[in-house]
């Protein structure tokens, strides 16, 4: 990775949907007008903090990347330069692990800034940072709009111990995919953005709290749904078409046969 340090003074849609094996770290632009431009010696995730290392040994993280531009790279070789406007530590998170960055980057169309992160349930513009496998400098910018944010912010974070037995990566992912309604756990979601659901775990973090008329829709494991008993929009997708496009499924229990009692299943949803 070659970085380097200068101050910037100056809807995330297909950055935001790709995988984070697909970003990695270019270039962060820090300092000050009058600050010579510095080379960076690490850039290094610690949770969903940005910690930067200068040549100089000096460390920035927090506020002091406020005005920082960061270019990003994805798998077609495009780079897109994204600016830090603000930091915060995530107020939703009891724990202070969680922190929020509010990127903004170029609008073509206007010359001026826009967000690079769609409103989150909350009408917030937020994200952050996450290392690939939960380690290394390779990582990609995640928004709080997304699975992915929202999974984090719900309790599952990477990098926690293990539950049960249960590495906290699996946890995740099985997340992931339950946000998505993504049931064979091909990245194909089947659902829509705004739709309510119950989430819950056998675990403890997340509790079992539906709405009045949810009932269960399916057990989930880290590689999609452990088994379906009806979907969460059959105008998007019907039970008969996910299991024709699925034939992991198809031997699962379906219907009422599918309960939180499933075999191997982490994470549990309840939806209308």
């Amino acid at each position: 990775m070659n970085a380097r340090l200068s101050r910037s003074r100056g809807k995330c849609s297909r950055l935001c949907a790709m995988t984070i094996a697909g970003l990695s770290a270019l270039a962060l632009l820090a300092g000050s007008a009058a600050q010579a431009e510095q080379p960076v010696r690490a850039v290094a995730i610690d949770g969903t903090a940005f910690r930067i290392t200068l040549a100089s040994g000096t460390v920035l993280s927090g506020p002091a990347l406020v005005g920082m531009t960061l270019t990003i790279a994805d798998d077609q070789g495009g780079q897109l330069p994204v600016r830090i406007d603000a930091v915060k530590q995530d107020p939703k998170d009891p724990s202070g692990e969680i922190t929020l960055y509010a990127f903004s980057v170029e609008d073509a169309a206007t010359g001026g800034r826009r967000n690079l992160c769609g409103p989150d349930p909350y009408g917030e513009r937020w994200g952050f940072p996450l290392a690939k496998d939960g380690a290394g400098s390779a990582f990609g910018i995640t928004c709080t709009s997304g699975a992915l944010g929202k999974c984090m912010r719900f309790g599952y974070k990477p990098w926690h111990a293990a539950r049960g037995g249960v590495a906290m990566r699996d946890l995740y992912d099985a997340c992931v995919h339950m946000v998505r309604a993504d049931y064979c756990g091909d990245g194909t979601p089947h659902t829509r953005n705004g739709t309510p659901i119950d989430i819950y775990d056998r675990f403890g973090i997340q509790q079992d709290e539906p709405k009045p008329g949810m009932t269960f829709e399916a057990a989930w494991g880290p590689k999609g749904a452990i088994c379906v008993a009806h979907t969460r929009i059959p105008d998007v997708a019907t039970l008969d078409q996910v299991l024709a496009a699925c034939p992991r499924l198809r031997s699962a229990p379906t219907g009422a046969a599918c309960s939180d009692a499933a075999a191997g299943a982490l994470l549990f949803n309840k939806s209308f």
